[in-house]
This record gives C-alpha cells, structure tokens and sequence, in this order.
C-alpha cells in the first residue's frame, strides 16, 4: 500500500491542471530538455554543484525559460518557487542507475539518493519520466490515456453487470438456504477482478488529472455501493478468525493466474485452500440482504445477526420470537415484507 501510494503522491504532482505540467508541456512544445527535482533538503543542498540561485516565484513560463540551460533546476515540493537553475548534481556513485541517457541515469540515481520526486523530459523522444525513490514512471501521451481510459471504463462495465448477476444468484441461493462456498468463492472472485480493473482506471484518472473529470464521474457512478456491499458479503462469509486487513492482503496478493482459481477465495475467507471443499453448504449471516430492507436500521441489524446466527434462522424466526427481542411489529413486518419483496424483485429480473 505504501508503494501505491509513492505512484498516486508522484501522478498528482504533475496530473493536467497542475502548474508543475504546464510548466513541463511548455517544455515539451518548446522542444526542450529538462531535468527538475521538486523539493528541497540537506540531502539535495549538499549534491547541488555549480549553477545559481533563484527564489523567485514559479511560473510555468519561468520553468520554459531556465530549461533552456542545461543543468538541473530546483524547485520546492509545493511547486511554489524556483530555488535553483543550471546546477549539477553530485551524486553517491553508490546509487545506480539502468537507464542509458546521461539525463535520464542522473534523475534516477537523484531520485533514489533524496527520495524526491526527479523528472526528467526528453527533447529527443518527447518523453517525459518520473523517478521517485526506486520507483519509475514514464507519462503517457494525453490522448492515449483518454483512450485506454475509456477501454477501461468499458470494462469495468461489463464486470459489474457480470458481478451484479452473481450477487442476484446469491440473493436468491441465500433465501432460499442453497448456498454452497463455490457460490460465495465465485461471488468474491468477481469482487476483486472489479477492484483490479477499478485501481487501473483509477491511474488513469489521476494521470489526466483535470481533464479527467467526465470519467472520474462515470467511474463514481459505476461503483457507487460497491465497497459497502463488498463488506457486508464478507461479513456474511468470513470466517470468525479472519479480519478484514487479513482478506484483503491475501486478496491482493493473488497472481493473474491464481486469481482463476475459486479455492484462493476460500482460502481467503479463512475456509482452508483445498477445492474439495468448495461443496460445502455454507450459511449467510444476513448482513448483505438485510442492509437491502431500507426500514431496518443499522441497531435493528445488529440486533438480528447478533440473536440469530444465521439468515435461514432470522426468516423462520416467528412474530412472537421477534418481539421477545424488542423489535416493534411495524420493523418485523418491514423484516417480512422486505425479504418477500426482494426474491419477487430478482426473479422477476431473471426472468
């Protein structure tokens, strides 16, 4: 997580809008090179060689004009001032660099020494690279990012219909008490190929920063509930020993290939990572549906699942057994007429 977060911290630094990459898209137009460091410590004070210093507002304008020299130029981590121009940084030979372009291997190896987020702009290739720490990243044109952008937003559609169908089969498995761990397995499954494609999108989003806007909105829009119910499924599901950190982390540790394979969701629930036992009948607790039965509030809910252990025992509950619990008639009718409501509701949709 940490690692993701060096990614989005570097991506929101330069995204479209910012005045940091309008000062690196006037370099580019201009047909320059560069090599910028943002932000300023000990630890870069004692690489700066040579060059002059500045402490004068940024503009983007004045970013253009200084990256017509070729040392480094400096400027803080908020972006607010340029601190130093045409400066040559001495760097530990003990920090190492793969990349081949003196530009490029000097950003690199600064990045790694500081920790500081280094860019590099090629005048040749019209590329631009971020380094920061051991990471490295290589900005992609505008217009190809709006496009996979777009491919991605296609694709998280069709995983949340597909997902959706699954939690629909599910609803109608968890009512009618048919429920067996391939069906929970496979419906968690679908989760996180949805969290996959949605934390893809989500670099795109943040790259296009403020030209990204419409789709930020159609990407809200899609997942809207999502993680809500997601929690309420594990809550139904997960084992008592298993946390939600502990599922999450075994969840995102999955590879492509195993993430073909329903006994990896089993496992992650806590259930064990044998496919023998994917038959096994397996109760709701009825956090998921219930949270469905707009008049049940969050007290009611936890009222039920803590009286009764599962979401069959809470349907063959009677009136009577219902109020010794302290629920007014007016809930346990909702309770009733809820549960009946949503089966009619689905399978009605199935048909």
């Amino acid at each position: 997580m940490a690692e993701k977060k060096e990614l989005v911290d570097m991506l929101l630094q330069v995204s479209p809008g910012t005045p940091l990459r309008e000062g690196i898209d006037n370099i580019l137009d201009g047909s320059l090179g560069a090599l910028i460091v943002a932000g300023y410590d000990e630890e870069i004070e004692k690489m700066v060689d040579g060059g002059f210093a500045i402490r004068c507002e940024y503009t983007p304008e004045r970013l253009y004009e200084l990256a017509k020299m070729d040392g480094a130029i400096i400027v803080d981590e908020a972006c607010k001032t340029i601190l130093h121009a045409n400066v040559h940084l001495q760097i530990n030979r003990k920090y190492q660099s793969e990349e081949s372009g003196t530009r490029h291997r000097t950003a690199q190896r600064a990045a790694k020494q500081t920790g500081k987020l280094v860019i590099a702009i090629s005048a040749r290739k019209k590329v631009v690279s971020l380094y920061k720490g051991d990471w490295k990243y290589k900005l992609k044109d505008l217009s190809r990012i709006v496009e996979e952008a777009n491919q991605a937003v296609k694709t998280l559609e069709r995983y949340k219909s597909v997902l959706d169908k699954h939690l629909s089969n599910l609803t109608i498995l968890e009512l009618d008490d048919l429920v067996t761990l391939h069906d929970v397995a496979l419906t968690l499954q679908r989760f996180e190929m949805l969290r996959r494609i949605e934390s893809e999108l989500h670099n795109y989003i943040l790259e296009l920063g403020a030209d990204g806007r419409l789709i930020h909105l159609q990407f809200r829009e899609l997942l809207l509930g999502v993680p809500d119910e997601e929690r309420e499924f594990l809550n139904d599901y997960m084992t008592e020993k298993q946390t939600y950190e502990e599922v999450y982390k075994l969840l995102h540790s999955l590879s492509d290939a195993e993430l073909l394979k329903e006994e990896n969701f089993a496992n992650a629930l806590g259930y064990g990572k044998s496919y023998t036992i994917l038959d096994r009948e397996i109760k709701a607790k009825g956090f998921r549906i219930l949270g469905k039965i707009t008049k049940l509030s969050g007290k009611d809910i936890e009222k039920l699942t803590t009286e009764y252990e599962t979401l069959s025992d809470i349907q063959e509950a009677s009136d009577e057994e219902l109020l010794d619990i302290k629920m007014s008639k007016f809930k346990i009718k909702a309770l009733k007429n809820g549960l009946q409501r949503l089966k009619s509701v689905i399978e009605l949709e199935r048909d």
